[in-house]
């Protein structure tokens, strides 16, 4: 039987510095790079993890892999 997946939005916590996903704002679990998890982008799942790149100027941002969304990652829907 397979696990229920875990799904929330994901949260970035500036006081422990790591993401986690949230439901109504109570922590349900932390993610941690390496992690693999999925993002819903336009109704559909894709998998995904965080990386951290830069931007044109050298700034050190977080990205999601395979997705275009990178900077701010708070509020997207995502599970594990």
């Amino acid at each position: 039987m397979m696990a229920d997946k875990i799904e929330g939005f994901l949260t970035f916590d500036i006081n422990s510095g790591s993401f986690w996903i949230t439901k109504e704002g109570a922590p349900l679990t932390q993610i941690n790079f390496g992690d693999t998890f999925e993002v819903k982008v336009d109704d559909k799942w894709i998998e995904t993890g965080i990386e951290i790149t830069s931007d044109d100027e050298g700034a050190l941002l977080f990205k999601l892999k395979n997705t275009a969304f990178s900077g701010i990652l708070d509020d997207l829907e995502v599970r594990i």
